[in-house]
């Protein structure tokens, strides 16, 4: 269920610069490698510097206020200098794994299996709240490009483009095997978001399958609806320990460095994702709240029960670099505002971090 304000042009100031660091590239990308065989990451074998502890220990404390349980994963990708915090734990995904389902899109496009421009009809039933498809009313033949559904998805967490997608990348059980293709075994697609939703906020299914979340949702009587709404922040300990639709910080944070590597991840894909995450308008408050006004982010937020996250990169400013980030929070019973502040204090702790130790 799922806020941001920057749309810089472009992550790499310099072409000159990203071919200049290639060779550091490749030698994080090995480690990398080690970490998406099903080992961990390299840093955990690495003694951590005084700052570094000290940094972990000011995440740990900072996550407190969370009144759950904090992981964070965040390497700087010009010198793999990294930050972690119980980076090797399970946590929900929520709306991070469209991180994922575009990846696979864009990767059906690049083989040519796809075409980004032509137009996917929209199924009844995969309506779902959160996010402009979600308050449209269907109509036979209402269709969509997938560059048109991969925007929503991206920038307002649109519940509808996301399941549409899914269901053009062949469902979860594909994105999730595109995933173990790349080596990332730590990030588990299982469900359509619609039947997430259903399950975590016990919606049972409709009597005819043509009958949508969204349909579901509007004949509820208000009082109904509120309190589904409700429960859709509020810790949930089943969806916490459900392995389905999970991913480690670890995980994610590799997802992300494939993305940036253009490690199985091509560059027009990624040069068409990115900006998309710079465009997210859901994480205001998270990891671009606290940052200094003017910051490049690229993010994907992720809310659902006590779970709060957002995954994204950062660039440092004076060609410092840039980071990418990972925090994820599950079984908070804080306030709202105060989750989101966690999230905000955290990627400001790492940003302050990585851009006084950078070379």
């Amino acid at each position: 269920m799922g806020h941001s304000q920057n749309s810089g042009p472009h992550i790499h100031p310099k072409l000159e610069e990203l071919m200049r660091q290639r060779i550091i590239f490749v030698y994080w990308l090995i480690l990398f490698i080690l970490l998406t065989a099903g080992q961990s990451l390299a840093w955990a074998e690495e003694t951590p510097s005084p700052q570094m502890s000290a940094v972990v220990a000011e995440i740990g404390r900072i996550g407190k206020a969370a009144k759950g349980t904090v992981g964070v994963a965040a390497i700087h990708l010009e010198t793999g200098r990294w930050i972690a915090h119980n980076a090797d734990e399970f946590f929900p995904m929520a709306s991070t794994v469209k991180v994922a389902v575009a990846a696979k899109i864009l990767d059906l496009a690049d083989k040519g299996q796809i075409s980004l421009t032509s137009l996917i009809p929209v199924k009844r039933f995969e309506l779902a709240p959160e996010g402009p498809l979600g308050d449209i009313r269907w109509r036979r033949g209402l269709s969509f490009s997938a560059v048109d559904l991969l925007e929503p998805m991206i920038t307002k967490s649109d519940n509808t483009a996301t399941d549409v997608l899914y269901r053009v990348a062949g469902g979860p059980t594909a994105v999730h095997t595109y995933l173990q293709a790349l080596g990332l075994k730590e990030i588990h697609p299982a469900r359509y978001m619609r039947e997430l939703l259903r399950d975590v906020l016990l919606i049972p299914a409709p009597a005819s399958s043509t009958i949508s979340l969204t349909d579901q949702f509007r004949r509820m009587s208000p009082k109904q609806a509120s309190a589904r709404r409700a429960k859709a922040y509020r810790a949930n300990s089943a969806y916490d320990t459900d392995p389905r639709d999970q991913a480690t910080p670890d995980g994610m944070l590799g997802l992300l460095c494939k993305i940036w590597l253009e490690d199985g991840v091509s560059r027009s894909a990624r040069s068409m994702l990115n900006p998309m995450m710079e465009r997210s308008t859901t994480g205001l408050k998270r990891i671009r709240g606290r940052l200094p006004i003017g910051t490049i982010v690229a993010d994907r937020t992720g809310t659902l029960a006590g779970t709060v996250n957002d995954v994204g990169f950062i660039t440092l400013p004076e060609g410092k670099g840039h980071i990418a980030i990972v925090v994820f929070v599950k079984g908070s019973e804080a306030p709202y505002d105060t989750r989101e502040t966690v999230i905000a204090d955290i990627a400001r702790l790492v940003y302050d971090y990585f851009l006084n130790s950078a070379q």
